[in-house]
């Protein structure tokens, strides 16, 4: 098995996940052949965005890490993808909630900051 993560940065995945698929994706080889050496193999895909791209919101069509995703791992590799896509991982932290979205999670509390220690309760050493 395959376990991805590709968190949406600027609508697509990061180039660092782009970068292992141009090594791993060798035509002929890997990828795009009658018999790819990674056809059939269980690949899971961890992908987060900062807001929702469901049908009905106003970025719906603007996601383009799952569908460039399974094409270069299942068209391409041969894989049998799968996805995990948590969304909103921003909408709590951002000043505008979303009105399209409703949540029946009650906020998550605020963490407690405990007071910095001044020159006088370091511990000694």
């Amino acid at each position: 098995m395959i376990l991805l993560s590709a968190p949406m940065y600027n609508y697509s995945i990061p180039s660092t996940l782009k970068a292992w698929i141009d090594h791993v994706f060798a035509v002929g080889r890997t990828a795009i052949t009658e018999h790819p050496s990674l056809a059939g193999k269980p690949a899971v895909v961890v992908t987060s965005r900062g807001g929702s791209y469901q049908e009905g919101t106003p970025q719906y069509g603007n996601d383009y890490v799952e569908s460039y995703l399974r094409q270069a791992l299942g068209g391409g590799l041969g894989l049998n993808v799968s996805f995990i896509v948590p969304e909103l991982t921003l909408a709590r932290a951002s000043r505008r909630w979303p009105t399209w979205f409703r949540s029946s999670r009650p906020p998550a509390p605020k963490p407690s900051r405990s007071p910095r220690p001044g020159p006088r309760n370091w511990p000694s050493v």
